[in-house]
């Protein structure tokens, strides 16, 4: 686990406090439960169909030279790593 340092308002302290009593637990253990469960909303994980969907938008604005490959089904590490003809 990674240590962090942030400040909160003294309210909002409070509550972390009163709480951590109530469920009988911890103040760091409700403070992960509450970020993880923040973090859930803002970001929320997509599944992998709709991330290859973004990729493949995200692909179109990249630049491209006229006798680049189109597709790079076959080759694949050639144009991963290296070896492509420029």
């Amino acid at each position: 686990m990674q240590r962090i340092s942030v400040h909160i308002s003294n309210e909002t302290k409070q509550r972390i406090d009163l709480l951590a009593k109530a469920k009988n637990k911890v103040e760091s253990e409700l403070i992960r439960e509450a970020l993880d469960a923040g973090l859930k909303i803002i970001s929320p994980k997509i599944n992998s169909a709709k991330a290859l969907v973004n990729l493949s938008k995200m692909a179109k604005d990249i630049p491209s030279k006229p006798n680049d490959p189109t597709d790079v089904s076959e080759d694949t590490a050639k144009y991963a790593f290296g070896g492509h003809d420029e």
